[in-house]
């Protein structure tokens, strides 16, 4: 059965963007200005999201606001799904389902890849593409870790940026009502003081 993958890996000027943020002071405001800089734009369709222009959507626990400092945001780059026996039923019955949902997610934007053959390794393929892109910026990670508690292991990589810290992880999907996987990008505030979590806690972290 078919295990489709949909991504968009972030490249050099999103990755740019993200580690400027990171390294903010994270005042009221500041993130405001630096999504301005960056020509990301609120997008009327997507909850308190920005859209940038690079296919991607900033998805703030509270984001750009003039008046409270801002507390995290989260960057998907990458969905995956896992079809069940009634996927396979709809397909036979020439029905649409949950994989053909996913084709359509995005499917508007050039930069996104539907790859309906894919795997669970082009799933952490995706994540280590992007943890790559990282690492050409900040260096290797302070720390690579796996959450082995679920059906499936998910990956995390996280830098230390001042009193922030930027994670690449994989999570549920609480946007897909936790049918799809995810992997994203965090960044919010990480005191310097503070261990980084382990591979549980960055699951519950990351969800969005």
């Amino acid at each position: 059965m078919t295990m489709p993958v949909n991504s968009c890996v972030p490249g050099p000027e999103l990755v740019g963007h993200i580690v400027e943020l990171a390294r903010l002071e994270w005042t009221p405001g500041a993130t405001a200005a630096a999504a301005e800089r960056f020509g990301w734009v609120p997008d009327r369709s997507h909850t308190s999201s920005h859209a940038t222009n690079t296919g991607h959507f900033v998805h703030p626990e509270w984001f750009g606001g003039p008046d409270d400092a801002d507390t995290e945001c989260l960057i998907p780059f990458c969905y995956y799904y896992e079809p069940d026996d009634f996927d396979a039923e709809l397909q036979a019955d020439g029905l649409s389902g949950n994989v053909d949902w996913l084709a359509e997610y995005h499917s508007e934007d050039p930069a996104w890849v539907f790859d309906r053959d894919a795997d669970r390794s082009v799933f952490d393929d995706r994540w280590r593409a992007a943890v790559d892109a990282f690492g050409e910026r900040l260096g290797e990670p302070e720390t690579v870790v796996r959450d082995e508690k679920g059906d499936h292991p998910w990956n995390y990589a996280a830098w230390r940026c001042g009193g922030n810290a930027v994670v690449v992880g994989q999570c549920v999907d609480n946007g897909s009502y936790m049918t799809f996987e995810q992997a994203l990008i965090w960044v919010g505030p990480h005191p310097v003081d503070e261990p980084f979590p382990t591979g549980e806690q960055f699951a519950l972290r990351l969800e969005c």
